[in-house]
């Protein structure tokens, strides 16, 4: 640069400045310098960039789960999550405790059920439940291991759901359920928005009720903050039974089934010695007991009198 503006100088015939010799021999170390930094300059700007990823998963701390397990288990691990334009999914870790490859995990999608338009792909899309959808994500989620889909129906507390189980050849027991959450009634301006649920369960030693447990107590912890986002439709009406008189409501056993009460039934004896025992009703009649086999009690030994009483003689016989 100093050399330029002298060379400058010199064109338009004004004379260079006269460089002393010490400012001479400072001036050419700093040259040198110069040129002996300047290639490592240009390589660390060209090399310094952003660190990227291969994924557009993030995690998440557990408490932003959407879905949260029932109390007792299986405990959350980790969560991942991927937001779009319209919706966000989340594969949320589960506790496991199985011999069989894989993770037991919530794959949850959450759905504002608007479409928005994009060239990229950031939209979410959930595609109708079918038998082969639903097969290929069991052999994708399950590998090796045969499948037996459920014809019994159930349902928890935000509608009716499907499962199918297994025993892999560790001896392990899986379950896979699905379930998709949606307003039985369409919105006529604003869809009401989507929840696809799958559950991936595997335990050494447990059975499928006590698996389908997860399924039937889980709670959707997310929601987005709009009045027309709603997912589970209108509310169901009151019973009409409820609040009135001679409608007795009873409490309910711990696996949601009614307690079962046994009345006690009168039972005739039969006056007449010839019958062969108690009669039920009308025409039932109730084999006789067997008779209870004799069982001799051998007699205690009399006891010596003692000294000093008076002797009670025994009575007469008979």
């Amino acid at each position: 640069m100093l050399f330029s503006r002298l060379h400058d100088r010199t064109d338009l015939g004004v004379a260079p400045p006269r460089i002393r010799a010490g400012s001479k021999e400072r001036l050419g170390r700093s040259i040198r310098l110069a040129v002996l930094l300047a290639p490592l300059m240009a390589t660390a700007c060209t090399t310094r960039s952003e660190l990227g990823f291969a994924t557009l998963m993030n995690e998440v701390p557990a408490t932003q789960a959407i879905i949260v397990p029932p109390p007792g288990g299986p405990a959350i691990v980790a969560v991942l999550q991927r937001k779009y334009q319209n919706g966000v999914s989340q594969e949320i870790a589960l506790s496991t405790a199985s011999l069989t490859p894989g993770q037991n995990a919530f794959h949850v999608t959450l759905a504002s059920g608007s479409v928005p338009q994009s060239e990229i792909d950031d939209v979410l899309s959930l595609p109708s439940m079918t038998e082969d959808r639903l097969q290929r994500e069991m052999e994708e989620r399950l590998p090796g291991i045969e499948m037996q889909t459920s014809l019994v129906y159930v349902q928890n507390k935000y509608g009716p759901f499907g499962f199918a189980t297994g025993r892999s050849a560790g001896g392990d027991v899986c379950l896979y359920a699905w379930q998709r959450i949606e307003p039985n009634e369409p919105a006529v301006l604003v869809p009401g928005g989507v929840i696809s649920v799958r559950l991936r369960l595997c335990d050494v030693a447990a059975t499928p009720e006590q698996l389908l447990r997860t399924m039937y107590g889980f709670t959707v912890s997310a929601y987005y903050m709009s009045g027309a986002w709603n997912p589970y439709g209108a509310p169901p009406r009151v019973p009409e039974h409820l609040g009135q008189i001679d409608a007795p409501i009873y409490p309910l056993g711990m696996n949601g089934a009614p307690q079962t009460v046994i009345r006690e039934r009168r039972i005739r004896v039969p006056t007449s010695p010839s019958a062969a025992g108690p009669v039920i009703d009308k025409d039932t009649v109730l084999p006789s007991a067997p008779a209870q086999p004799s069982i001799s009690v051998p007699e205690e030994p009399a006891a010596s009198p003692q000294t000093g009483y008076p002797v009670v003689p025994p009575p007469p016989s008979q």
